[in-house]
């Protein structure tokens, strides 16, 4: 049984599967808890059999870009990642749309996300939940160095 939730430093090594291959994990791991303990970020999954099969997690705070968040407006989807053998299952889906009806429903209107811009797989699926307003561009962190662009999904209209 699938089972939507958002988790605590305490289940945070779980997500280490889902890591990027090659990723300084104690040093990622250091630097998440800390955002964790600032309150700046919540890391919601999709837990199955046990396991993290996804996790998006979601910045409450700008850091490369002043678009990213605006204080109980929008919020910035920073990071989906999917298990290896677990993609097009429909289950990202899934996650997608109960983190954006959790934030819709705590109030949040808008919702941000940096896409890279040859990850023509990932726009298409962006583009379906209506991230479709280009409202910045920019580059990623040490631990994600791509150039992106950030693109708005605006609650307010209908989808």
């Amino acid at each position: 049984m699938d089972r939507f939730k958002c988790i605590s430093k305490d289940e945070f090594d779980k997500l280490k599967s889902l890591a990027p291959n090659g990723s300084n994990w104690e040093k990622y791991r250091k630097q998440v808890f800390s955002r964790m303990d600032n309150h700046e970020l919540d890391i919601f999954v999709l837990e199955r059999d046990n396991e993290f099969a996804i996790e998006l997690t979601v910045n409450y705070v700008n850091h490369n870009l002043q678009a990213e968040t605006i204080p109980n407006v929008r919020v910035y989807l920073e990071s989906f990642r999917v298990k290896k053998g677990m993609q097009k299952q429909g289950i990202g889906q899934k996650l997608m749309k109960d983190v954006i009806d959790y934030f819709k429903n705590k109030g949040y209107t808008e919702f941000s996300i940096g896409v890279e811009d040859d990850n023509e797989v990932a726009k298409h699926i962006y583009f379906k939940y209506g991230f479709t307003k280009k409202i910045d561009h920019g580059s990623g962190t040490e631990f994600d160095p791509s150039e992106y662009t950030l693109y708005l999904l605006d609650l307010k209209e209908k989808h």
